[in-house]
């Protein structure tokens, strides 16, 4: 009796017994897309596109990260408050279309300063979706967060790394985003200390561990990178190569990443595969936004990762691409216009014949001095693991 009342209390984060033993031989896939910058209700403005959206997510966990944060106008708030605001509905659209583990830890969370951190933590809540990265403090916004699935439980770990706003790191006593702040090309020793632990603390209680970072930090500042088209901006800094390393060190069996929105490579370290940055999934970007128009920021792979027990089975790839021109007439001039332009452009589909195969030799390029090579077949690609994974 005391065994089962101790296994029912923890049953929110951890499985038990038996029941965890079975859980680790399972064999359980997770789909990993590119950030979604959502700023609309896509089922009300785009209902075209749901399906092929859902026809994407496939399997036992599908993760995004959540670059925006919750508007609520019936507090008084304006879209003219804050940056990248999105309705409550589009985090709704989010769980719909089949997600069911979100980051919510990047620059734009604090878009709405304290009432986006908010905002958005209550309507993750009050929709079910497992979510991490921000909280009403730095321990809560630090904590992982479990999934649990009928393959076992996962953890997600979510930090931002550059470009968090004064005020928009979560400490003691204030909301906000777990922040690894970076000093000298360093990770600072602090941040770096919880982070691991956490890492450390979710291998204990987890059967697969997801880390997941939002970077801007690069050896060049990060708008520069972008507007003048840098090859800086299509690979990790050498800091974050070992950064990643660490975090694997310390449990971690996946490690995903955004923040440039553009493809980078892919590493397989000590069997666990580490996507430095899986570009955009969904990327309602306002038009006025020029630095985002090269055309291979709306080009990105879905990636179907599989796990058995914690042994990676395999790692495949299905291109897509996002429609840059919406319906109507956009707004250049003015970055907080939510119309229908914004509304209805950044939405994907499978990409096909020649545009896939631009697409994932362009990843097969990208990952090649990571030694990782890509088996590219039709409109798909798949990454040949070593024997002993």
């Amino acid at each position: 009796m005391r065994h089962w009342l101790i296994c029912a209390a923890l049953s929110a984060t951890l499985l038990c017994g038996s029941a965890a033993a079975a859980a680790s031989d399972q064999t359980i896939s997770i789909t990993l897309t590119g950030q979604s910058m959502i700023r609309s209700d896509i089922r009300a403005h785009a209902p075209a596109a749901v399906p092929v959206i859902k026809s994407l997510l496939t399997g036992d966990v599908a993760f995004t990260n959540f670059e925006s944060t919750i508007l609520d106008v019936t507090k008084g708030q304006s879209p003219r408050d804050g940056r990248f605001l999105s309705p409550p509905e589009a985090m709704g659209a989010l769980k719909s279309f089949g997600f069911n583990l979100i980051s919510l830890a990047n620059n734009h969370a604090f878009d709405l300063k304290t009432f986006g951190i908010e905002n958005a933590l209550a309507d993750a809540e009050k929709l079910g979706l497992a979510h991490a990265g921000t909280g009403n403090n730095i321990s809560q916004a630090s904590a992982p967060a479990y999934l649990r699935t009928a393959k076992g439980t996962v953890a997600l770990i979510a930090i931002a790394s550059g470009l968090v706003p004064p005020g928009g790191s979560a400490t003691a006593n204030r909301p906000g985003v777990n922040e690894l702040r970076v000093e000298n090309n360093k990770p600072n020793a602090e941040d770096a200390q919880r982070i691991l632990q956490n890492i450390r603390s979710a291998r204990q209680r987890a059967d697969l561990v997801i880390v997941y970072e939002h970077n801007h930090v690069f050896d060049k500042p990060f708008n520069t990178i972008l507007v003048e088209e840098l090859p800086e901006r299509l690979a990790p800094p050498a800091w974050l190569k070992q950064w990643t390393h660490d975090e694997v060190d310390a449990g971690a069996d996946i490690i995903v990443m955004h923040g440039a929105p553009l493809l980078h490579g892919i590493e397989i370290y000590k069997g666990k595969p580490i996507f430095f940055d899986l570009g955009n999934f969904i990327f309602q970007a306002p038009p006025a936004d020029t630095n985002l128009d090269e055309p291979i920021n709306w080009e990105s792979v879905v990636a179907y990762v599989r796990f058995q027990g914690r042994k990676l089975q395999s790692v495949s790839f299905r291109p897509i691409a996002l429609n840059k021109i919406g319906q109507g007439t956009p707004d250049v001039h003015d970055e907080h216009t939510n119309n229908l332009f914004l509304q209805t452009r950044g939405l994907p589909r499978p990409a096909s014949g020649e545009q896939a195969h631009y697409i994932l030799e362009r990843l097969a390029g990208l990952s090649r001095p990571f030694g990782t090579k890509l088996d590219i077949r039709s409109d798909m690609a798949a990454i040949e693991l070593p024997a002993q994974n």
